[in-house]
C-alpha cells in the first residue's frame, strides 16, 4: 500500500479563503502548488463531532479485520448494518476509506472497505 497521509486541522473561513487566495496567486503566477490532501474544520467542536468514537471504531476495525464486505464490519463492530453502511460511504466520500470491489464465485458484487491513509495528522493553527 502506498503511504499516504491526511492532515486534518481547523482554522476559520477567512483563514481558509486566504489560504486557497495564496494558492491561486502561486498557480497564476507560475509557480509550483502545494497539492495536500486535507479537512479543515471551522472549530474544535465541528471536529469533535466528526471523530466520534463510534467513526473511529469503523476505521480501526478496517484497519485490523480487513472485513471482506460492509456486512462483514457491521458484524465485527456489532452495529446495524445500514448504519455502519452510511458511515463507510461518508468516509469514502471524505477520502479516508476505499471501497474495492471483490470479485469471484459468491460475491455478489461485494464491497471491501479499507482504509485509504496510514496516517492522519491533525493541525491547530493557534
Amino acid at each position: 500500500m502506498k503511504v499516504r497521509r491526511v492532515v486534518m486541522g481547523i482554522r476559520s473561513v477567512d483563514d481558509w479563503r486566504a489560504a486557497v487566495k495564496r494558492e491561486v496567486k502561486r498557480a497564476a503566477a507560475g509557480r509550483r502548488v502545494r497539492a495536500t490532501e486535507s479537512l479543515t474544520f471551522e472549530n474544535a467542536a465541528a471536529l469533535r463531532h466528526f471523530f466520534s468514537d463510534k467513526r473511529l471504531e469503523l476505521l480501526r476495525a478496517i484497519r485490523e479485520h480487513r472485513p471482506r464486505s460492509i456486512k462483514a464490519l457491521a458484524e465485527c463492530v456489532g452495529r446495524d448494518f445500514k448504519n455502519v453502511s452510511a458511515e463507510v460511504h461518508y468516509l469514502s466520500r471524505l477520502g479516508l476509506v476505499e471501497l474495492g470491489k471483490e470479485t469471484g464465485a459468491g460475491t455478489k458484487g461485494r464491497r471491501a472497505p479499507r482504509v485509504a491513509c496510514d496516517r492522519i495528522e491533525l493541525r491547530i493553527s493557534l
